[in-house]
């Protein structure tokens, strides 16, 4: 018994692809195109928990907060053969839409250029009196 729990032991400590926290965890902030801000929470399991976007178009502005949410940066990505190649498996990015087809929807998507920089787009689709923007660049970075 006392082999295999060393054995179990060493095996951990030697194992590189362990999780030992994210470099992506934080609180992130930044703007879209058109001088919104947007902001996110981001767990220490690499899970987006909170956006809060801005938006200004057609004459209306305003702000949405997506509270308790669990969108997983790490893609689940199989390489056969594998392993992955570095560049694969480094890869973030998280997606979220909220709405439907009959009312104001709004949808980001977001890629992670590095631990500290990130962009993406967001969607603002119907919304009463103010119409729709779509593909709203933006950027933000890890405060």
């Amino acid at each position: 018994m006392a082999l295999v729990l060393c054995v179990v032991a060493a095996g951990c400590q030697n194992n590189p692809t362990m999780p030992t926290g994210s470099a992506y965890a934080g609180e992130w902030s930044g703007t879209t195109l058109h001088g919104s801000p947007i902001a996110f929470s981001l767990s220490a399991d690499d899970k987006v928990t909170t956006i809060v976007v801005g938006h200004s178009f057609g004459g209306c502005s305003g702000s949405q907060t997506f509270s308790n949410l669990s969108l997983d940066i790490v893609p689940d990505v199989i390489c056969i053969p594998g392993p992955c190649t570095p560049g694969v498996a480094s890869f973030r990015r998280f997606g979220y839409a909220s709405g439907g087809p009959a009312g104001p929807a709004t949808s980001i998507n977001g890629v992670f250029l590095s631990s500290s920089r990130a962009e993406g787009s967001v969607n603002f689709r119907d919304y009463p009196g103010c119409g729709s923007a779509i593909g709203v660049p933006w950027t933000a970075t890890r405060r």
